[in-house]
């Protein structure tokens, strides 16, 4: 039976704050999306580049932060394996 690792509630914090940050982010690229009329084109443009760009990054990064606890998660748990298997008798060299 393979023991089950929780994550650390510091990274999930983390993650739940990207997550956070990008639907803020959303929420801020519409409205300048919808309500942004009054502002000069160009810097409609940019405000809404700004936004949606930094939302894409908050939905990114979690996943590579998962990705990440996954793969040292896999690593650790290979090392355990390996340090808690029985070793195998020495070949004869005959």
């Amino acid at each position: 039976m393979e023991k089950t690792y929780a994550m650390d509630p510091r990274l999930k914090k983390r993650i739940y704050t990207f997550y956070f940050a990008g639907a803020l982010n959303l929420v801020l690229g519409m409205w300048v999306l919808v309500f942004g009329g009054d502002l000069a084109q160009g810097t409609r443009t940019i405000m809404m580049l700004f936004f949606f760009g930094f939302a894409a990054l908050d939905f990114w990064f979690p996943q590579l932060l998962k990705k990440k606890y996954e793969e040292q998660l896999a690593e650790f748990q290979r090392a355990q394996r390996e340090q808690t298997a029985p070793e195998k008798p020495d070949q004869l060299k005959g």
